[in-house]
Parts: C-alpha cells; structure tokens; sequence
C-alpha cells in the first residue's frame, strides 16, 4: 500500500512538472517566434564605410552587396548574428571555457565543467587573442568589421537569440547578455578546428594504456607502425608513468573540442575529363552531425571580389567555394602536429622542471571557472617549454602522475602567433594559382589538402601547415622532454609540403587516405584514413571518359562500401552454423554491397563486423578499455584475422577459440541484437531504421521534451566507408546512428561558374521556429542541389526579403 501511495504521489508530481514545463516552454515560444529576426528593413549601423545591400534569395541564402571587402565582413557578421547567434556564442565559449557560465550542469551534465578545464588549460582562448597581434593589418580590419557587424545585430537591448539563449536568460533571472562580439572570438573557430582535425595528443594517451594490455608489440601491431625501433624509448616512458591513470587523462579530457574525427572526399578533374572542356571540382567535409549545421551558405559581392560557398558563423570568409575566378575545397590531412612529453619534475623545487640546459620555472596561469549553480572551480595550470601541462586541468581528487613527472602538450594548434585566419580571407581573394599559394603560406594548423581549379583550366593541389620536424622518433607516443632528443628542430619548409600543379593524369583525388608515397622524405602522419572512398573514387572517375556535373554529384552519392568487398570473403569462408545463419549467408552473398536505407543486408554487415571487432579486442584489452576503441575497423579486423589469430581466442572462456569460431559468435550476437529491436524476420529489417543521420541540439537532445522538436533525424543510405559517408557512433543505445558524415557538398564548374552547385542538409536558419531552420531537408535527401545566383537581378527573383544597412546620418 505504502509502494502504491508513494507511486500515486511520483506521478502527480512528475504530471505536475510536465505541466509546468509545458507552460513554460509555450510561453517561451510564443515569446520567441515572436522575435524571429527581419529578413527586410532598413538599419542605421555603427562601424559602415558606405551603405550595404543584403538579398536573402529564394533559399534564404544571403547575397551581401557592398563596395568594400570589410563592408562585406560587416554584412556577413550581421547575417550571422541574425540567423545563428546562439551557436557563435556557444562555439566562443566553449573556446574560452566559459560554457558552465550559461548552462547549468543539471541541464547537460557535469561534461561541460570539465569542457571548461580543458579549453582553459590548453589556454585556447589566450592563444586566439595572442594570435590577433600576428595578422596583417587588413586582415585585422577585416574582423573587426565582421565583429562589428555582429554587435550592431546584438545593440539592441530588446533583441531575442533563439529559444536557447531565451531559456538562459530566464534561467539566470534575466542577468545574461552576450558580450560584444571581438576578433579573437573569431580565431577561436581555427583553433577549435585544428585541435579537433588535427588532434592526436589524446590518441597518446590511449596508445600507451594499450601498452600495458598488449605489449608494445601489440601497440605497434594495432597502430602499423612503420619499420623503425623504437624500443627504448617506450620502455623509459613507460617506467615513468607506471602508475598514471591514463583512462582518466583521456576520458576526463573527452569533448567534442578534443574529440578526433576525420573524413572528407575531393576531387578536381581536368578539362580533358569534363564535358564542358574545363575543370570540375568537387568536395565534401564530414563532420560531426548538429542542428544547426556547421555551414552557412553566402555570396559576398563588390568590387575586385565575387565570393560564394560555404561560410562558418563566426568566420569574416567564406571557408569553401569559389571566387569568379578559382575554386577550392578541403580535406582533412590528418597531420601529426600534438605530441605529449614526459617533464622530470625539479627533485630540489617543485616548481621547477628539468630541461638539457638544468632546471626552469614553470609558467603559471591562475584560472576561475564560474559555474552556473554551483560553486567555482580555481585552477592553477602550469606550462613548460613544449606547452601546457595537461594533468593540471583534469579534475581529480589525488594524483594522476608519479610524484616527480608531469605530462606537456606541445601543438601548433596553440601557436600565439597563428595566421591561420588569414589563409583563409586570403583563399577567397586570390585569382590564380601564385595567390592560392601565398594564402595558404598563412596556413599554420590544422593541415588540409587544398584542391584547387580556375577558369583558365589548371588544377592544383597544396597542403599547407606548420608540419614539425623531430629530432627523433614520430611522436606517436609520448616521450621524454628533459632529454632535448626528441624535440621539434623546426617546420618543414613551405615550398617542400606535398604540391601538385597540372599533372599529367588530370585527376587528383583525396579522401583521407595517404596523401604522401613512402619515400616522402618528412614524416606527417601514422594515422591517415583507410583506402576504401578514396580507391571508389578514384575508380568511378576513370569509369566515364567526360564528366557533366550531376555525374559529380551522382559520385558524392555513392552508397557502395568498397570494404565488404574484402571482408566479406573472410566472413563467408566458414560453414553456416544454423538455420538462421545459412539463410544468412545466402542472403550476403548476394548483396551487392551498397549500404541502401531499405535493405537488411547493410544492419546485418554492419553488426557483425561490429561485433567482431569487440569479440577480437575487447578480451585482450578489457572492457573498460574497449568502450575508448569501440567501432569497425576493417583494415584492422582483417589484419587480426590474417596475422594475430591467437587474437581468436577468447580469453576469458576455457575453451580455445579458433577465428571460425570468433566470427560465428559475432553473428549471432548481431543477428540477436537486431532482432530485438526489428523482430526475427529477417527480410523486414531495414538499415535506415537503425541507421538515422542524427542532428543533434547540443543542448536539447537528450531533454525528451525537445528532443524530438529540437534535434533532427531521418533515415540515412550510406556508412563509415562509403563516398556518401555516414559514420556510426557505434555507442550506447542507438550504435548504428550516424553522427559522423556529409555537412556539405559544393561541385564547381569552371565553364560556367552559374552552374555550380551546393548543398547543405538541413537549413540556414539556427532558430528552431524559423522556417528556414529545416527548409533543406527533403532537397538534400533528392540530391536537388541548389543554385547561388550570380547577379543580384538574379538573386531578387523569388527573394524573401533585402536588408539595407547604411552608417547613421551626421
């Protein structure tokens, strides 16, 4: 009796809780759809040389008119102010470590304090604001009148930022205003991008925790490490760090900042390859998936620059497209730029830490994290001559390192003196081939292979950074810094970083994959991609002798997974072991490899694999470890397989396990797991119902309230290894939804730039009540990419609106 009146009393309150959240909320959307920003109007502006025309076109993508270059940055940061404030604002603070400020642990969880530890302590914020210092002074003018064209949207005392900035302003009793926009909120875009592009330093950690599992021979194995020895020095790092509590460095450290994702496909054709006798290029980054997305399509129009693609809110450029006379795109080179080094602590001054030339003082930043309900977090961080010491900002309560050693990252990421932003300002004013270069000798992290093509019908390819030249070793591990061996000895020079110009065959193609032969004298990474896109593509191009455009984008759509092609022979070698799995085997056999929503055949892969994986590892390096490593690595499943079979073996059974037996206890944990949740037919399971391209609210997405309203899904085609790329989580729940993939697709055509297409999947707007928040989607999913009009006659068909910005009248 007393269970049930305690049941009855639980519901009234959770009844009452929702209700009042439900009023809550529908007063909070009445106030705020109320307030979605103009798309019309005339606005006297602080900050403008002259005046400037904004035409949102049909598709509501906004074509800013102006007679300078910083008038433009002025309208681009008004526009982005309008349409996503509140994703600037979270993506600086994240940067200056100031989300715990404006969102209360109790809404997101106690990730965000510890987000706040590591960017302060990495210091990314101190070193966006150094870096300002470093930029030529056109650029700096160009980002102040983008920062100005921001703070004129957010004058207004009255102004509304979307129901997320609405929640925290009621939540904090109405306290919170954002601060005025500044340059160095704009640097924090680059940095955040180069720690996460080129971020391995956690990887580190991982790889030396695996170690003490599986040897150093295991290490080396698991990460293909190149022939040299390395021997000694993983045993003196190793002796070192007995004891550290790597898996919470690396987990306490964990956020999608730090987080390392990498894939993107390129390409650019020759004109002997296209249809129109000029140059096509094609690319599309994947990210991580959000609402919004990370993209922003812009024209930036006036005299001496004609710009359109893929703008970044917060960015004063537009990041990927094509002037009216060169075209660029991007893909993540995967560059070894973090390395972790192992100081010796002073035995005589613990303040002190040794160096080849004795000891020197730590430099030390004092930090206060405010925390929204909650009480402050002090912080004092230490940095020595190769960086910040990471120990210092993990939240712990005892010791993480032996007493006597510390753990230091050095990165170009936190360079002070980074002209990374200037690169990209530059890219979209350069008219040729000299000036596409000199942008991208600005380029200082993170590394990308920059394709290029022009309307004179060269193509190109640089890839443009500050690559770090050892003085041993490949900084795959950490490695010890009081020693002065393996110490950076400086940067590869420009004119030595992998170039192509006009090659012979036409084509140039990347996706990740090695971009560099064997014999390339600079070391720049162990970790490059798997083969798979890049091999499809590359096959698919040489397939047709002249391209038209839509076969471009028929090729980013591609749904073949090139990597069952080698696995599945391996997986199908075995005699079926049941009913079930007879009718499964026949069923793969047959499949034709492309990962479609409505087919069964992609789950079933994709488990199965999924499970291997887990069924080969996780016994040789724990579970708890594994959960850091969970996924489908095909080259490394099959390597296992090939190389290590007594990885078959289950340690933790008596039985001895032979790799047949390995892979049929991975089916049917897979078949298993999917019938749970699909029922035991198997021809009604559908990848697209387990595989959904979720776009997640940072905020709302695990509120159920606003999940649904806040965050976007639908089923996807493709997978981790397809040119329509859709990466699993393969985590928690839901591991087939795709949380990794295509956020933008642009192909160029150098014979008539008009025709040009771009996509993005979800919308311009940021504000969940706009109709332009989702107004891409359908158009995504059909492949109807959309067209940027070059004129503004052009733009004002069908247009939803012109904003006229003018400097106030004297």
């Amino acid at each position: 009796m007393l269970i049930a009146r305690l049941g009855i009393a639980l519901a009234k309150l959770l009844a009452g809780t929702v209700l009042a959240i439900l009023i809550f909320l529908a007063g909070t959307y009445f106030e705020v759809r109320g307030a979605l920003p103009p798309y019309a109007g005339q606005f006297a502006v602080k900050g403008l040389k002259a005046p400037v025309e904004i035409v949102r076109d049909r598709n509501a993508i906004p074509h800013i008119i102006a007679g300078s270059i910083e008038d433009a940055a002025y309208g681009l940061g008004f526009v982005h102010a309008q349409d996503r404030f509140w994703q600037m604002e979270l993506m600086r603070r994240v940067g200056q470590g100031r989300l715990s400020e404006i969102v209360p642990p109790m809404l997101v969880g106690n990730g965000v304090v510890n987000s706040d530890r590591t960017m302060r302590g990495l210091g990314v914020y101190r070193h966006a604001s150094d870096s300002v210092g470093a930029l030529s002074p056109a650029t700096r003018s160009i980002l102040e009148a983008y920062a100005a064209g921001v703070n004129a949207w957010l004058a207004d005392p009255e102004q509304q930022f979307g129901l997320e900035l609405t929640l925290v302003k009621l939540l904090s009793g109405g306290r919170y205003r954002p601060d005025p926009w500044r340059p160095a909120d704009s640097l924090v875009w680059t940095k955040l991008m180069a720690l996460t592009l080129d971020g391995n330093w956690r990887a580190e950690l991982l790889r030396l925790e695996l170690m003490r599992k599986v040897g150093e021979d295991g290490v080396k194995f698991l990460i293909e490490a190149p022939g040299e020895s390395r021997d000694a020095t993983l045993t003196l790092v190793n002796q070192a760090l007995n004891g550290t509590d790597l898996k919470r460095l690396y987990r306490d450290t964990d956020n999608d900042a730090t987080r390392k994702r990498e894939a993107s496909n390129e390409w650019v054709l020759s004109g002997a390859h296209s249809v129109s006798g000029k140059p096509l290029l094609a690319n599309d980054p994947h990210l991580g998936l959000n609402f919004p997305g990370i993209w922003y399509l812009a024209h930036l129009i006036g005299p001496g620059f004609d710009i359109r693609g893929a703008s970044a809110p917060g960015v004063p450029a537009i990041v990927l497209g094509h002037n009216a006379s060169i075209g660029w795109g991007f893909t993540t080179t995967n560059l070894d730029s973090q390395d972790l080094f192992l100081e010796r602590v002073d035995p005589t001054d613990p303040n002190r830490y040794l160096t080849p030339d004795g000891a020197r003082p730590f430099n030390t930043y004092d930090e206060t994290i405010d925390v929204a309900w909650g009480d402050p977090v002090q912080m004092r961080v230490r940095e020595t001559r190769h960086g910040v010491v990471i120990d210092d900002f993990v939240h712990h309560d005892d010791k993480l390192l032996p007493s006597g050693h510390v753990l230091a990252l050095q990165a170009t990421a936190l360079d002070s003196g980074d002209t990374t932003m200037e690169g990209l300002i530059r890219l979209g004013m350069a008219q040729n081939w000299q000036e596409f270069l000199a942008a991208g000798r600005k380029v200082v992290s993170p590394m990308q292979n920059i394709v290029y093509a022009d309307t004179a019908g060269n193509i190109g390819l640089t890839a443009p950074a500050r690559v770090p030249m050892r003085r041993k070793g490949d900084g795959s591990m950490p490695q010890p810094g009081w020693t002065g061996e393996y110490d950076w000895a400086g940067f590869v020079p420009f004119d030595e970083l992998p170039r192509l110009y006009d090659p012979a065959s036409g084509i140039i193609v990347n996706a990740n994959a090695r971009l560099v032969p064997d014999d390339y004298r600079y070391f720049i990474s162990r970790d490059w991609a798997a083969p798979y896109r890049q091999r499809r593509a590359n096959a698919l191009l040489r397939e047709v002798e002249r391209h038209p455009v839509y076969g471009m984008i028929a090729i980013q759509a591609d749904n073949l997974s090139p990597d069952a092609a080698e696995s599945l022979p391996v997986l199908l070698k075995a005699a079926p072991r049941n009913a079930r799995a007879t009718k499964v085997y026949e069923m793969m056999g047959r499949w034709n490899r492309f990962m479609l929503a409505s087919r069964p055949e992609p789950l079933i892969y994709s488990a199965w694999m999924m499970e291997l994986q887990r069924g080969l590892l996780e016994d040789e390096v724990g579970a708890d470890l594994y959960s850091d490593m969970r996924g489908s690595n095909v080259p490394l499943i099959l390597r296992i397989l090939k190389d290590r079979p007594e990885w078959c073996d289950d340690r933790t059974t008596k039985a001895t396990e032979s790799c047949d037996d390995i892979i049929a206890a991975a089916l049917e944990r897979a078949l298993d797991g999917i019938a749970r949740e699909q029922g035991s037919q198997i021809e009604t399971w559908q990848w697209g119902r387990a595989h959904l391209a979720a776009y997640r609210h940072p905020l709302f997405d695990g509120i159920p309230l606003l999940r649904d309203i806040a965050s976007v899904r639908f089923p996807s085609d493709g997978g981790a290894n397809t040119l329509n790329r859709a990466e699993p989580s393969f985590r928690g729940r839901a591991p087939f939804e795709a949380v990794h993939g295509v956020t933008f697709r642009g192909v160029y055509d150098f014979s008539d730039l008009d025709n040009s297409r771009f996509a993005t999947p979800l919308g311009q707007s940021g504000n969940l009540l706009s109709p332009y928040a989702h107004s891409y989607v359908e158009q995504w999913q059909s492949l109807n990419y959309l067209e940027i009009p070059s004129t503004r006659a052009r733009a004002l068909r069908g247009a939803v609106g012109t904003i006229n910005l003018s400097p106030p009248a004297h």
